[in-house]
């Protein structure tokens, strides 16, 4: 089995990373897992232009942006399960991750809808990765919950775009300072329980 990770936070070792780093655990508690983690910070991923290029809208052409996610999209084809994280950064995802979102567009596969002139006037859409299940990983340093409100909506809304399977959510409040999280027990025993359900359900 085949688990990717994705690491939305800029710091190694952020609560961030220590919590995928759990899910990563819980799930080889129970499969043997090839895994892959990419520190979105670092690697050589351009920023989306929005031209549209991958799109029907432009005839579904390949991304004219040349860099790591022409490799980083073929291994999430391969792959078998799919982990998302991100900090809370202005009630949201952090830039890089919603780059790579941003960057994921060519694995959804749309057909032109055209009217009786042949004009374009919409598409319909499968995704290459379509029913690989996910989990996704959020921390922030606010202890209100409700802060980071828009960030597991615009995670979850995002999962269900290239129809991933979301199994569990994994989110951690009041980490004001790097690796905050370690000293938590129960976030880190709801990561492992997250990476057992990645695999089992």
């Amino acid at each position: 089995m085949k688990i990717m990770a994705f690491v939305g936070s800029p710091r190694k070792g952020s609560n961030v990373d220590t919590l995928i780093d759990k899910v990563i655990e819980g799930a080889k508690s129970k499969i043997a897992a090839e895994v892959e983690k990419i520190y979105l910070y670092e690697a050589h991923i351009k920023n989306c232009t929005g031209c549209l290029a991958c799109t029907a809208f432009r005839g579904g052409q390949e991304c004219p942006l040349k860099d790591d996610m022409v490799g980083i999209l073929q291994r999430m084809i391969k792959a078998d399960m799919l982990i998302f994280g991100s900090p809370n950064h202005v009630h949201s995802m952090s830039a890089a991750l919603t780059n790579l979102f941003c960057r994921m567009q060519p694995l959804i596969k749309m057909q032109a809808i055209k009217d009786e002139s042949g004009k374009l006037i919409g598409a319909t859409a499968t995704t290459l990765i379509s029913g690989k299940k996910a989990v996704m990983v959020a921390s922030q340093g606010d202890f209100s919950p409700s802060a980071s409100a828009l960030l597991l909506r615009v995670l979850d809304s995002n999962l269900k775009d290239f129809r991933l399977k979301k199994v569990a959510e994994v989110f951690s409040t009041g980490n004001l300072e790097t690796a905050n999280v370690k000293n938590k027990e129960a976030d880190l025993q709801q990561a492992f329980e997250a990476g057992v359900k990645l695999v089992v359900l």
